[in-house]
């Protein structure tokens, strides 16, 4: 695993994380939250998999 992975691996679960606060303040709808969750996790997903 090299540095981006890793970073990869760090950052996505703080963006989830940070995605799940919004929506319990009140700052996202669930949709909108869902949309978010998942576009996070698909980039992750690519970039981590062409590193």
């Amino acid at each position: 695993m090299n540095e981006a992975q890793l970073g990869l691996v760090i950052s996505t679960p703080a963006i989830l994380a940070f995605i799940v606060f919004m929506y319990r303040k009140g700052a996202m709808n669930l949709p909108g939250a869902f949309a978010a969750a998942f576009m996070s996790v698909a980039i992750a997903t690519m970039l981590f998999l062409s590193q």
